[in-house]
């Protein structure tokens, strides 16, 4: 009898021991409209001892089925994992929060009411258990509970991504890869000189012989991008370009003529590097490799095969650098967001020339109309600087497109913008177009007079 005695004094002494060197504290269960048939729990667990504590399970008589999840960022989307096991390092805490670790309380054996005290108990890999009592609490009780179901319904609205005429894009949940696919159209039409539209005559008025009389311009944007981890993306782009300009004849035998020339290729690649610096806000620098050409070629008036001017090249010749900020701020009922990019042409390319550096201004609203629709408006500010040098090959100064001191412009254009979000999908599309409302440019010049951008991005 004694020994039955001195057996069960000792369970109690060791189960008293277990139980102050793990303690749980702030346990609460989330109080949840009637008829919905699982809540959460959240609380504090503390290993005081010198062992790692893995937790296998967890019971309730108040539940059918208790679980463990964790909440992760699966793109844009979050989701909540299932865990068969946690792991509680020896001399260490793990809260469970929300948007974090987690416990599932499924299918109520019968209502919970706020303030009501549940008994849980958990199980660990040692075959020990660890028992606690939890208070059920409403939604405003509940530290973090506004902020985790603001952050989950933003990330599946359709405004949560940039509008798709903005350039680059997110950071994105570690080790996903992206793919998209950009179309981006513009027409221009000449010509412009300061604030004001001039006429051929006064073109010709200037010494040109020859002026453009429209210009159009297609590209095909193909982008990757990888998660390297939670902070850091890379991404790569690669342009196909298809270009087409109208030139007519001012002077001589042949003035009235119209002639037209054409370039298509790939365009100059770009590798960039995103840096998360917080959830609203990312930073950009990116390498801008010559891998279009900047010589191409076609024939004149006369059927002479000659380099065509700066405007109809695919590609600068020349390694540039980009930097570039972004920031968004993603409200209950709209979202807002600008970015800023700045490129920088390092040297001039082989002919010895370099297109003008450029300072560009992005600044959007938008509004979600639905589930998958948002709608967006915005405003995009651009200045331009001219080219340096003079190409090797040109040899035609008459030509209003060859001026190097005509490409210097400051512009502001206004746009509109549709973003499509697939259901249960982590694909977009989005369409955004739009026209100049101010010009100021440098020398007669072509002006765009239309835009759009079609763009579809898949995650995997």
């Amino acid at each position: 009898m004694k020994f039955f005695l001195n057996l069960i004094l000792l369970t109690l002494v060791t189960t008293n021991l277990y139980a102050t060197d793990i303690s749980i504290e702030n346990s609460s269960i989330r109080m949840m409209p009637p008829g919905v048939p699982m809540t959460a729990g959240y609380f504090l667990i503390s290993n005081n001892t010198n062992k790692d504590i893995i937790l296998t399970g967890v019971r309730s008589s108040s539940f059918k089925s208790i679980e463990m999840h964790n909440t992760i960022k699966d793109g844009d989307v979050m989701k909540m994992v299932k865990q068969e096991s946690i792991l509680i390092s020896a001399n260490s805490k793990l809260e469970f929060k929300p948007m974090s670790y987690h416990l599932m309380l499924i299918k109520p054996v019968k209502p919970i009411s706020e303030n009501e005290k549940i008994d849980v108990t958990f199980l660990t890999k040692s075959g020990d258990s660890i028992s606690s009592v939890f208070i059920v609490k409403g939604m405003k009780g509940m530290k973090g509970m506004k902020g985790m179901k603001g952050m989950m319904m933003s990330m599946n609205r359709p405004d949560y991504v940039f509008p798709v005429g903005v350039k680059g894009g997110k950071n994105m949940m570690p080790k996903k890869l992206m793919f998209g696919y950009k179309f981006g159209t513009m027409d221009m039409d000449c010509c412009k000189n300061g604030t004001n539209s001039i006429s051929n005559n006064d073109i010709q008025g200037l010494g040109y012989s020859m002026a453009p009389t429209d210009m159009s311009m297609d590209m095909h944007m193909f982008s990757a991008m990888y998660a390297v981890n939670g902070k850091f993306s890379i991404m790569a782009m690669l342009p196909y370009i298809e270009k087409e300009m109208t030139m007519k004849m001012l002077t001589g035998m042949m003035a009235g003529n119209l002639h037209s020339t054409s370039s298509r290729g790939i365009g100059d690649l770009s590798i960039a590097g995103l840096y998360k610096l917080s959830d609203k806000s990312n930073f950009k620098l990116a390498l801008s490799i010559p891998t279009g050409e900047f010589d191409e070629k076609d024939h004149n008036m006369s059927g002479v095969l000659k380099t065509l001017p700066y405007p109809m090249q695919l590609g600068s010749g020349t390694y540039d650098i980009t930097l570039g900020y972004s920031f968004q701020e993603v409200l209950d009922d709209w979202s807002y967001g600008f970015q800023v990019n700045a490129l920088k042409r390092i040297d001039y390319n082989s002919e010895g020339w370099k297109l003008g550096d450029r300072r560009e201004l992005s600044a959007w609203v938008a509004k979600p109309v639905s589930n998958s629709f948002s709608v967006s408006f915005g405003l995009d500010v651009e200045h331009q600087e001219n080219i340096s040098g003079k190409s090797a090959n040109r040899s035609n100064t008459t030509h209003l497109t060859w001026a190097e001191y005509n490409h210097s412009h400051l512009r502001v254009s206004s746009n509109i913008g549709v973003n499509y979000k697939f259901p249960k999908s982590k694909s977009r599309i989005g369409i955004q177009c739009g026209t100049p409302i101010y010009r100021d440019v440098n020398g007669p010049q072509m002006e765009p007079d239309f835009k759009c951008n079609i763009g579809f991005s898949s995650m995997m």
